[in-house]
């Protein structure tokens, strides 16, 4: 099994340069906003200008402007966590299946590896997000340490659940086949929400813009409320999703890796 991981590691080595990348970019982007809203344009006096009445209207556009930039810096870590998953192609293209079934490998070691490797690096980009909400904390005002920590940990919690969904996926089906599962159902996703407002926008005109306002509102949950309560879901749901790969790799035969 430690050789399939390394093996998995190898292959992504060129992934793990363009992570480093990433998280140099997410650190930019921090300290940005760090400088930015300590002696910049995101100073709140300076965003303002002279005008001492701030209306409500203008915080709401100062907070969504730094919110935004720090919600960006915080999950562009996150977005690496599928990057662990490409072996799977790297392993159909170089038909590794052959040689596997040539390996005294178990389906549950063929299993625990390739999650061992994907989740790592989920967890690898959780870690940066919490050193970048470290970085960001004592100079951005709209959301506090732990509210940027507990947005983090949501995020990841869902990627962890999709992850495994996808593992799931990739174990049973070729990759070009869940390619095009997994576009139909983000098209179709973004199909309807697109007809949902146009709809409602030439039904209700100005009244789109409360239903977007209201919808902001619930993105902040992430940051305000306490879903910590989805740790134990997206581990009970990750863990669901590493014996069905197994029961798949039983089923299908080691080549499938």
């Amino acid at each position: 099994m430690k050789g399939l991981i390394l093996k998995d590691i190898y292959c992504l080595r060129t992934r793990i340069m363009t992570y480093v990348l990433t998280l140099v970019a997410a650190l930019v982007i921090g300290i940005l906003i760090s400088l930015s809203s300590e002696y910049g344009n995101l100073k709140l006096d300076v965003f303002m200008g002279e005008d001492t009445s701030v209306s409500e209207d203008d915080m709401a556009a100062y907070e969504m402007i730094l919110g935004g930039a720090t919600f960006l810096a915080i999950l562009l870590p996150l977005g690496v966590g599928f990057d662990g998953i490409m072996t799977f192609h790297m392993d159909e293209k170089a038909n590794f299946g052959d040689v596997l079934r040539t390996m005294p490998v178990k389906p549950l070691e063929i299993v625990l590896a390739r999650f061992s490797t994907a989740y790592g690096f989920l967890l690898t980009g959780y870690i940066s997000s919490v050193l970048i909400a470290l970085l960001i904390s004592p100079v951005v005002e709209v959301f506090t340490l732990g509210e940027m920590i507990h947005a983090g940990t949501v995020m990841t919690c869902a990627l962890a659940v999709g992850l495994g969904v996808v593992c799931c996926a990739l174990f049973m089906w070729k990759k070009k086949t869940c390619e095009y599962i997994f576009i139909g159902v983000f098209l179709g996703a973004y199909a309807i929400f697109a007809i949902a407002i146009v709809t409602l926008s030439n039904r209700y005109g100005d009244q789109v813009d409360a239903i977007m306002n209201t919808f902001m509102d619930k993105v902040k949950i992430l940051f305000e409320n306490s879903l910590v309560w989805l740790i134990p879901v997206a581990l009970l749901m990750t863990v669901v999703c590493f014996f069905v790969s197994v029961l798949i790799v039983k089923r299908k035969g080691r080549g499938v890796r």
